[in-house]
């Protein structure tokens, strides 16, 4: 469903208190909600609808400077998108990545490892010829050994994961204007059924500390 179905299906189900509220108020409401509503779910080991995923294809990747990563002194190649990606939604235990690849590489998925893993992943034997990918100031870094036969293919990935505010991929996927309102939202009905409820019974005070902010 469009996000104008969720407004629209959200405003009327709101008191007369709320009728003046704008659409970017209620889109802050969705968003909110949404993701607390996927961390409980992750946490309690529900199963996800991919539904909930997003894809950004095509991110550029270029060689990067050492300064960016200090924190890696080995003799990897490191790679960084040349764009910042939209937060993921963050469990308390991992990011919610569910795959990160590129189309010119004939192999499986890259490994997605967090920055205190990168310092040490593929320093050992057996992991010497895997690629791995980590998040670092919103950017996407590659690292992999300079030996690796796939080091000149890598000139951008794909990337699929599920986001915090699912509107921050728009300027990575549209070109020029999109209307939010046209956007397919990422939730599926039965989530939203449960979202909605969460914040008609929390909006208040939700609303009223976004006001005092």
């Amino acid at each position: 469903m469009k996000l104008n179905y969720y407004i629209s299906d959200l405003r009327n189900s709101l008191s007369k208190d709320y009728a003046n509220i704008d659409d970017r108020m209620l889109i802050e409401l969705i968003n909110q909600f949404r993701a607390i509503f996927i961390k409980n779910e992750f946490n309690r080991n529900r199963n996800l609808p991919s539904g909930i995923i997003q894809t950004i294809s095509g991110i550029p990747m270029n060689l990067s400077k050492q300064l960016d990563i200090d924190f890696i002194n080995d003799s990897s190649r490191i790679l960084k998108s040349s764009v910042k990606l939209p937060k993921l939604i963050h469990t308390g235990i991992r990011d919610l990545v569910d795959r990160v690849w590129n189309g010119k590489v004939l192999s499986s998925n890259f490994n997605y490892v967090t920055p205190e893993q990168a310092i040490y992943a593929g320093n050992g034997k057996v992991n010497r010829k895997l690629i791995f990918t980590f998040i670092y100031n919103d950017y996407l870094y590659i690292k992999l050994k300079r030996e690796n036969p796939n080091i000149n293919l890598i000139s951008n990935l794909s990337f699929r994961g599920i986001f915090e505010n699912p509107l921050d991929l728009i300027p990575l996927t549209y070109e020029g204007y999109f209307d939010p309102l046209d956007f397919e939202y990422p939730i599926t009905e039965a989530m939203w059924g449960q979202i909605k409820s969460n914040i008609l019974q929390n909006a208040f005070n939700v609303i009223q500390s976004e006001e005092n902010e």
